[in-house]
C-alpha cells in the first residue's frame, strides 16, 4: 500500500475525530444515546492559492481525481500526530500477551519517557490506530489505556512491535472532498480533502 504523496503542501488542517454514536432526541428535550462499535476518523486539509499553470498542482489534481474515483486505500500520517509529546522517546514497546479485549492493552515496556494522554499508536498487525487515553503510570508501565477499544478476536499477537513516532492511518478520500475553482486571475482556490481512516 502506498503513501499519499503531498506534492502540494496544505496550509491548514482539522483534528482526526471519531465518528459519534446515535443519538435520538424526544419532545421534552430528553436525549437517548446509543453507542456505535463503528470507528475510522476523519479529518480536512485545506490548500493555499494555486496558480493554472503549475505543473505540480497539476500533477496533484490529476492524482486526486484517480484516488478518489479508484476509491484507493493509502496510508498516511497526520502532520500533528507525527511525534510524541515527550519527544525524543528512546526504547521500545511491545504487546504482551494474546487474547486482549477492551481499552487496556497489557505491554512490556523499555521507554525511558511515558506516553501522554492524546499520543497516538499503531500495534503491528492491527489496522486501526489507538489514542492513549491516560498517561502512563511509569515508562515501564505494564498496561496502556487506548481508545477505541480492541474488540473480541481482534487481539493483536504477543510480542506485537507498537509504532510511537509516524504513526500512517489507513485511509481513503471521502466523498466531500472539494476540488478548487479558478478565479479571473487563473488562481485555483478552495482545496479541501477530507481523509476517512479505513481501519
Amino acid at each position: 500500500m502506498a503513501d499519499f504523496v503531498r506534492t502540494i503542501i496544505p496550509n491548514r488542517a482539522s483534528w482526526p475525530k471519531f465518528p459519534t454514536g446515535l443519538d435520538s432526541w424526544g419532545q421534552s428535550g430528553k436525549g437517548q444515546f446509543r453507542a456505535m462499535t463503528q470507528i475510522g476518523r476523519t479529518w480536512e486539509e485545506s490548500y493555499p492559492p494555486i496558480k493554472y499553470d503549475n505543473a505540480n498542482a497539476r500533477k496533484f489534481f490529476s492524482y486526486i481525481n484517480q484516488l478518489f474515483r479508484n476509491r484507493t486505500i493509502f496510508t498516511i500520517s497526520h502532520y500533528h500526530l507525527l511525534t510524541p509529546v515527550n519527544t525524543p522517546i528512546a526504547g521500545t514497546i511491545v504487546v504482551n500477551g494474546a487474547s486482549q479485549t477492551g481499552s487496556t492493552l497489557n505491554v512490556t515496556s523499555t521507554l525511558d519517557k511515558i506516553l501522554k494522554h492524546g499520543d497516538v499508536i499503531s500495534i503491528a498487525g492491527l489496522n486501526p490506530i489507538y489514542d492513549i487515553t491516560a498517561d502512563m503510570a511509569a515508562p515501564n508501565a505494564s498496561s496502556i489505556a487506548i481508545s477505541p477499544p480492541i474488540f473480541a478476536g481482534g487481539s493483536p499477537a504477543t510480542g506485537a512491535a507498537i509504532t510511537i513516532t509516524a504513526v500512517k492511518f489507513r485511509a481513503v478520500l471521502a466523498e466531500n472532498i472539494q476540488m478548487p475553482s479558478a478565479d479571473k486571475n487563473l488562481v485555483y482556490v478552495g482545496l479541501v480533502l477530507k481523509f476517512r481512516e479505513v481501519p
